[in-house]
């Protein structure tokens, strides 16, 4: 049970007037009239509420001491933050001289003197020819060289600031530097200091206290809220005999230096501006105009008194490190204006790919609340108050008190825009629009990734969006009778142009695919998908995560993981077609730019040279290979040295346990199939047959030890199609039975992708949606898909051409992907639904580490008597 603060005396009025009367009876009985306008009993209420007074503010004795109690322990009032911006200063047309903007120039906002006014803290040039430069901008005050006092060369010297509040250190830039005078020879080379009017200041450090002995012993304590600078006081420590002599817990300014301060005062949340606001130059550069291009973030006002109090309990708590996820969001909450939210967590417990000890930061801007409309903050806003330096100051912080050996990696939280589609009936007594506005304001508070100023919780992070969570915020609407037609629509979804699905061998029910211009996650196996990275003006063709059986095994027998590891091949527009190639290690959060080729890559499969990952493309002028690195080239492998500028359709990769690197690829103008048992290295390929096959599909069957090529062919027309052939792979040994072909019941048209469960085979086709082979059956035919199966047919009896195929390692899943989107199959491809829809009606799903934001909500609302008459 908490501690409850005691009332001293809990007496009210009432009870300080009948007490008194109570006294009156027993001392004065002859004092009968206890009428209002007696004398006496005027002065009985004008006691009773002086005393009651008196006794507020005696219980109010606990929360003062719980004030100084906090002091006592050194909490303070945070300062300000200061909002900050890039100032784009630029000149009509360019001229011949430079032009030099000056540290220090003051910018600021039509408005009048209550204008936030920002300041540069370094020096730039629009250079000879140039127009415009750009230059980090801080709302603040400039304060150089003030002079603090002199020292008296005693410890504990206190000396305060003339401008407050000084802005909090959320910049490596915005540092409250004091400098004490020194003779210029007592510096050392590597000695940090300051050169005023001839003389030179030695520079000291701010710190947070003088518990820790620290090498640099030339220190001091700030309040930056009230201007107090603090020396280094002297205790007495004890000592074997006792206490000891009077000792300073750091340096002390030497008697009659000058101490002077440079620092930035101001701040707050008035800032917070938009895009194109700061204007007015304070300080004017002839021919200079200037703008912000985007918006200021960061500015954060001043603590109150309850937040200090409240958070007093967590600090007596706190030994400012950060050991447990708590400590790195509250340090990343309170360290910087431009963070209001912060969720971390254990990469390992997310990630395959995560090394050990790796702990993650996810970060909330913060948003002005002035900027928001009707209770919603937009993607737009958010992205636009990422800060950069904020970020990196940030993680400079996080280092300094991170456990060692744990590494903390900060990124921005990534959204998933979702909008609420609903019809709202109301009683016929009720606003229609009045309603709806209300709706849409409740609405926008709790699909927000922040809190509100209402008090309404942000939505926490990875948790779903059900259809009960949207009936239940619009029935608590007063005045709503009914919610009809319900559906939750988000912007993106792999729906159309699917060109590429795959599944991730290491992270656990991730699958991803290539749709339209843009690469898609989902980490629910299809429950829902998330955008990862749109490639402008480019087209995601090819998608390959990497498999596990593609690393080389060592020397102990472990293959090296590559867990994360992603590539996506592109077709650039232009007059020639032309590819690039993009690397992920990181599950595809983040993007690597390869090689860009003059030429079109058909495939691609990941091998393992000298312990090194990269990738081997199948393209129209040839095979080649190319590292995972960012300035990699590629480089031609000769597969058949008569003929140097013979193209492939197709490439396949196989490694068995003995370390042994197989390669086939499939040779265009129906040359066959070549084959390589050392590694794909130049020279090295045997045409292993199928020639006068158009084969446009080449994929590796694991079968225990076994390994198998299976090639899939193509047809024109109406021509039911030749179905597949395998292949055993046999090492450097011949393979005796040769190509063994699966045509019986094929009436597909062409093979286009191929995927395996074991002893299953799964084809995609041009005509016959997915069919399936069981390899263990007794002369083994293909089961054709069931036009009542759940795929999409284009005419009677014909499906949609399926342009990939993917399926679990555990065989559960098994998803179809074409021109109509994505479709899951749980019964092996008995029965297929869609998955990749940007509509929803029962729930909508989230990573763990992302949030929702509200979109513009279609929300109809209509009168009872309206949905009587319809």
């Amino acid at each position: 049970m908490p501690l409850r603060s005691p009332n001293l005396d809990d007496r009210d009025f009432e009870q300080l007037v009948a007490d008194a009367l109570h006294v009156i009876d027993q001392r004065c009985p002859e004092w009968s009239d206890r009428s209002p306008g007696d004398p006496g009993m005027v002065l009985v209420d004008v006691f009773a509420h002086l005393t009651e007074t008196m006794l507020y503010r005696l219980n109010r004795l606990p929360e003062k001491a719980y004030i100084e109690f906090l002091r006592l322990i050194g909490v303070k009032l945070y300062a300000p933050s200061a909002a900050s911006t890039q100032l784009r200063f630029s000149l009509a047309r360019a001229r011949e001289k430079a032009v030099t903007i000056p540290r220090g120039t003051r910018v600021s906002a039509a408005g009048g003197a209550d204008a936030p006014v920002f300041v540069t803290l370094e020096s730039a040039t629009i250079e000879a020819g140039a127009t415009e430069v750009d230059v980090p901008g801080f709302h603040a005050s400039m304060i150089d060289a003030e002079l603090l006092g002199h020292g008296t060369g005693l410890p504990g010297q206190l000396l305060r600031l003339r401008q407050t509040p000084v802005v909090a250190a959320t910049d490596p830039r915005l540092q409250l530097v004091v400098g004490v005078e020194v003779d210029a020879s007592e510096l050392g080379s590597d000695t940090p200091a300051l050169r005023y009017e001839g003389k030179a200041f030695r520079i000291w450090r701010e710190v947070q206290n003088f518990s820790d002995p620290v090498e640099d012993r030339f220190v001091f304590v700030a309040d930056r809220l009230s201007g107090l600078i603090q020396f280094a006081p002297a205790i007495h420590l004890s000592g074997e005999g006792g206490l000891g002599e009077a000792q300073a817990l750091a340096e002390i300014p030497p008697k009659d230096a000058e101490i002077r301060a440079w620092y930035l005062h101001g701040g707050g949340d008035t800032g917070n501006v938009t895009a194109q606001t700061l204007t007015q130059l304070k300080d004017a550069i002839q021919g200079v105009q200037v703008t912000n291009p985007v918006p200021a973030s960061g500015g954060r006002a001043t603590e109150t008194l309850d937040n200090a109090m409240r958070r007093g309990a967590q600090e007596i708590h706190a030994l400012h490190r950060a050991v447990t996820a708590r400590d790195f969001e509250m340090l990343a909450e309170r360290s910087s204006g431009a963070v209001a939210r912060a969720r971390a967590f254990t990469r390992a417990a997310i990630w395959r790919h995560a090394q050990p000890g790796a702990a993650e930061l996810v970060l909330v801007p913060s948003v002005p609340a002035q900027l928001w409309s009707g209770d919603r903050v937009t993607l737009e806003q958010l992205h636009a108050h990422e800060n950069a330096s904020s970020l990196a100051a940030l993680q400079k912080t996080l280092d300094e008190r991170r456990p060692l050996g744990t590494q903390c990696l900060l990124s921005w939280a990534r959204y998933k825009q979702v909008v609420v589609k609903a019809t709202v009936v109301v009683y016929r007594e009720e606003d229609p629009d009045a309603v709806r506005t209300r709706v849409m304001r409740r609405l926008n508070r709790t699909l927000s990734p922040l809190a509100t100023e209402s008090g309404v919780a942000a939505w926490p992070f990875g948790h779903a969006l059900t259809n009960w969570h949207v009936y239940k915020v619009l029935s608590s609407e007063p005045g709503v009778r009914t919610v009809d037609d319900l559906t939750l629509q988000v912007d993106y979804a792999p729906d159309a142009e699917v060109r590429a699905v795959t599944v991730d061998a290491f992270q656990p029910s991730t699958w991803y695919a290539a749709a339209g211009d843009a690469v898609y996650r989902s980490m629910n196996n299809g429950e829902g998908w998330e955008q990862l990275r749109r490639f402008e003006d480019e087209t995601p063709v090819l998608l390959k995560p990497y498999p596990r059986e593609a690393a080389t095994p060592t020397e102990s027998g472990r293959r090296p993981a590559r867990a994360g590891f992603l590539a996506v091949v592109t077709q650039v527009p232009g007059e020639t077609q032309s590819s690039r190639v993009y690397f992920s290690t990181d599950c595809g959060d983040s993007w690597k730019a390869g090689p860009r080729t003059d030429f079109q890559i058909y495939d691609m499969a990941w091998v393992e040279q000298n312990d090194t990952p990269g990738l081997m493309l199948a393209t129209e002028a040839g095979l080649y290979y190319v590292r995972v690195q960012e300035a990699a080239v590629p480089e031609q492998l000769v597969v058949a040295p008569d003929d140097l500028g013979l193209g492939f359709y197709n490439v396949a990769v196989s490694s068995d346990a003995m370390g042994g690197v197989s390669v086939a690829v499939a040779a265009r103008g129906k040359k066959g199939v070549y084959l390589s048992h050392q590694g794909g290295q130049s020279r090295t390929f045997t045409n292993i047959g199928l020639r006068n096959e158009e084969v446009r599909v080449l994929e590796v069957q694991h079968v225990g030890l076994r390994r198998y090529i299976w090639a899939g062919m193509a047809a024109v027309g109406d021509d039911p199609g030749k179905g597949c052939s395998r292949w055993l792979l046999t090492g450097a040994e011949d393979n005796p039975e040769g190509w063994i072909g699966f045509g019986k019941d094929w009436d597909a048209s062409s093979c286009r992708f191929l995927a395996f469960v074991g002893n299953r085979a799964y084809a995609a086709t041009q005509r016959g949606g997915v069919l399936s082979l069981d390899l263990e059956a007794r002369n083994a035919g293909w089961k054709a898909s069931s036009v009542n199966g759940g795929l999409p047919l284009r005419e009677l009896r014909r499906f949609e051409p399926v342009d990939s195929l993917a399926a679990s390692a555990d065989g559960r899943w098994l998803m179809a992907a074409g021109m109509k989107g994505i479709y899951r199959s749980e019964d092996g491809g008995g029965r297929f639904d869609s998955c990749s829809s940007r509509t929803f009606s029962d729930r909508v799903t989230l990573p763990p580490t992302w949030l929702f934001c509200s979109g513009e909500h279609e929300i109809k609302v209509i009168g009872e008597d309206e949905l009587q008459h319809d």
